[in-house]
């Protein structure tokens, strides 16, 4: 069998290297399931991955932009938009009063002026398109655009000047970050051209936290926050800029002006993003699904420590039968420093399945 071919993720924490060996593992452990429910779907690698295997997927994310995304990869089959329209859209309708929430309150922290205005004039024209195939595949241009051109693809940081003054080193992509999106516009419209297919199987995208998520399936994949005994930045405060995005009309009254950055506060939660009731979080969640087999991707530093996960597993479920497996040591390709960290999988087969 061909080797199956992935999207480009740029997103912290991305699986793309990592799914053809987790989707081994799994076929090795001779589990059963015919559906999927990436829970925690995030970059959508292995919702994509699972899709390609002719699995009924559901993908869920907490972030409007994340289900977008999924909603364009996963639930949808084609793509609609042209690039030429996608380019005529960085441009003002005649007739049209336009607002200017991100230039007007976001100068000199994430793009250029000229930028800014562009994605307030780009997403506020996504309303005029008649379909939600073209709605998507227009918020998969800007996402992936906008990420691309940051530093660290994060907006964490109100680094614009990092960007603009940089001149030499081993660092960054200077001459992607000053492409403009109408260039990467042809980039990721070839993308969705070469991604969007049909596996004939149901698949849809959700927009719910992992608690609140009432879908079930033969096989639920959870690949949650990192914590480490350091400090750690959530994954709200990486994109909330995307999730404003998606939130157009509700981003001046969700800014933090206590922050250099001023993050948007859309959509911030504390559900799976505190150490202190992590495990407490995770057993809620598997509670709502013992009738499944469950896949945790994890890292072994992390914290709570891979024995107290697999320990829950084992307690929660007597059908379940626990194994833990080492995918070895993988540098995520915004965080090399981690020679001594390792991937894990924690499967909890069940038996009844």
């Amino acid at each position: 069998m061909s080797k199956i071919k992935l999207p480009v993720t740029r997103y912290y924490g991305s699986k793309r290297k990592l799914v053809e060996r987790i989707w081994n593992e799994l076929e090795r452990k001779e589990l059963i399931f015919d559906s999927v429910l990436d829970i925690f779907g995030g970059t959508g690698l292995f919702s994509y991955y699972a899709k390609c295997k002719n699995k009924q997927v559901i993908y869920n994310d907490i972030f409007r932009f994340n289900s977008i995304i999924g909603q364009k990869l996963i639930q949808q089959s084609a793509n609609e938009l042209t690039l030429e329209r996608a380019r005529d859209m960085l441009h003002p309708i005649e007739g049209i009063i336009y607002q200017n929430v991100i230039a007007e309150n976001f100068a000199g922290i994430y793009f250029t002026d000229e930028e800014n205005v562009q994605i307030d004039t780009f997403v506020q024209n996504i309303n005029f398109l008649e379909n939600e195939n073209l709605q998507a595949s227009a918020y998969y241009l800007i996402f992936q655009s906008c990420i691309i051109k940051r530093p660290y693809n994060l907006f964490h940081r109100s680094n614009l000047n990092m960007r603009i003054n940089y001149k030499n080193g081993n660092f960054g992509n200077k001459k992607t970050w000053e492409r403009s999106f109408s260039e990467l516009f042809e980039r990721f419209i070839n993308e969705l051209n070469e991604f969007c297919f049909d596996n004939r199987e149901n698949n849809i995208s959700l927009n719910s936290s992992a608690l609140e998520c009432n879908a079930q399936a033969d096989l639920l994949y959870i690949d949650p926050p990192y914590f480490t005994t350091g400090s750690n930045t959530t994954y709200h405060s990486k994109y909330h800029f995307l999730e404003g995005l998606a939130h157009y009309d509700e981003i001046e009254q969700n800014i933090n002006l206590n922050k250099r950055n001023k993050e948007i506060t859309i959509n911030q939660s504390l559900e799976f993003e505190s150490k202190a009731t992590f495990l407490n979080d995770l057993q809620q969640l598997l509670l709502n699904h013992l009738n499944s087999n469950i896949v945790i991707s994890y890292r072994n530093n992390g914290v709570p420590d891979i024995q107290e996960m697999a320990e829950l597993l084992r307690n929660i479920n007597n059908n379940f039968e626990v194994s833990v497996v080492d995918l070895g040591n993988y540098g995520y390709a915004l965080n090399r420093n981690n020679i001594n960290n390792n991937e894990v999988l924690i499967i909890a087969k069940n038996i009844l399945l």
